[in-house]
């Protein structure tokens, strides 16, 4: 049986991921998503003990290392993005982000055993490559998820997570956001957003 972990890796892809500070300049994309899995685990570690914002302030910086967060909403976007300002662009990969991190510390509040294990890379399309991982409960099945990365001026950034390897954070995000785009204009979008990641905190 699927651990509580799956569910929640599946409830943050279907709601998730800056840009790297220069000391991970030239760092290898299996080196991120370790470094990566290793601070999420430092903060299901601290559990209760942290506390929400304890672990959001954890997975903040983790996050902002890992994830090309305006590559991500520009594709979650597709053709609509070109039209936004860079304003409001800005805007909305700020709010994406800052749910990026509520999802983290709402979803991952504790530690039961769990590891993650980080596979080897292998290419993909349009010059990315996918670093598989798994994440293993102490006993049960592990749930894989896959990093799209994709490496922009030396830097590898994940720009799209596949759960189970099928499931695609960017697809389902583009289907959420051009509806709530369509009809409510990117204020709409970036307020929904927010409302979300606000509603994580409890």
């Amino acid at each position: 049986m699927r651990s509580l972990f799956a569910a929640s890796v599946l409830a943050l892809l279907l709601w998730s991921g800056l840009a790297f500070p220069a000391s991970a300049q030239g760092v290898g994309p299996e080196a991120v998503i370790r470094t990566f899995s290793d601070r999420l685990l430092e903060s299901m570690k601290g559990g209760a003990k942290l506390g929400f914002k304890g672990r959001a302030e954890k997975m903040r910086p983790a996050v902002a290392d890992a994830y090309d967060m305006a590559s991500m909403t520009r594709s979650t976007l597709g053709t609509a993005a070109a039209k936004l300002t860079p304003e409001d662009a800005a805007r909305l990969a700020q709010a994406y982000s800052d749910f990026s991190v509520a999802t983290y510390a709402a979803q991952f509040n504790e530690w039961n055993g769990e590891r993650f294990d980080v596979g080897d890379q292998r290419p993909s399309t349009g010059g990315t490559v996918i670093v598989p991982s798994w994440l293993v409960p102490k006993s049960g099945d592990p749930t894989e998820i896959d990093y799209v990365m994709r490496q922009d001026q030396g830097q590898w950034r994940i720009v799209d997570v596949l759960f189970e390897g099928t499931v695609s954070q960017v697809a389902v995000r583009r289907s959420e956001f051009g509806s709530i785009f369509r009809s409510k204009g990117i204020a709409g979008l970036i307020e929904t957003i927010e409302k979300q990641a606000a509603g994580l905190d409890k």
